[in-house]
């Protein structure tokens, strides 16, 4: 029984996910841009994903992208990739910004409305201040760190290639 369940699991859930990772990353190193470009544009469109702009982080991140002159294709893509990881990443900016502030509250604000953007400001509120240290000091770092990450594996892709 137990087996099968493995089995299973192996047949229906991993193997998709991991094909779709391998097709996502096999994308991504054939970009036609350099590699500086391609792996600041990933490393952005990941940390974007920890920013609290839930609804608008994709023409956003296209924004962002073109400014910082970055590949905007490896950006919006990334970020479309992680979308599903986002809920993760929020309570990992909790933890964070709970290990650095502790349980400060956020500010008194009272909203007006039940509309969406006033829902989510709501619970922006009451996560308050460790969440957005959190965001920020988690964008920093995972750009950082995705940055160079990419730009390594870019490099060691295209002299395999080349040689």
């Amino acid at each position: 029984m137990f087996v099968q369940g493995v089995l299973y699991f192996k047949k229906r859930i991993a193997t998709p996910v991991c094909d779709t990772i391998r097709a996502y990353y096999n994308k991504m190193m054939e970009l036609p841009d350099s590699p500086k470009k391609i792996a600041k544009g990933v490393a952005l469109g990941l940390a974007f994903d920890f920013l609290p702009i839930p609804i608008i982080s994709i023409p956003l991140s296209y924004l962002a992208a073109r400014l910082i002159r970055c590949n905007p294709v490896a950006t919006v893509a990334t970020v479309i990739f992680f979308k599903l990881a986002v809920p993760f990443f929020y309570t990992l900016n909790i933890m964070v910004g709970n290990v650095f502030l502790g349980d400060i509250p956020g500010p008194d604000i009272q909203s007006v409305g039940s509309s969406v953007i006033g829902t989510f400001i709501n619970q922006l509120v009451e996560h308050g201040y460790p969440f957005l240290l959190g965001s920020v000091l988690n964008f920093v770092l995972v750009f950082v760190l995705v940055y160079f990450l990419i730009l390594f594996l870019l490099k060691c892709r295209r002299c395999e290639r080349g040689a």
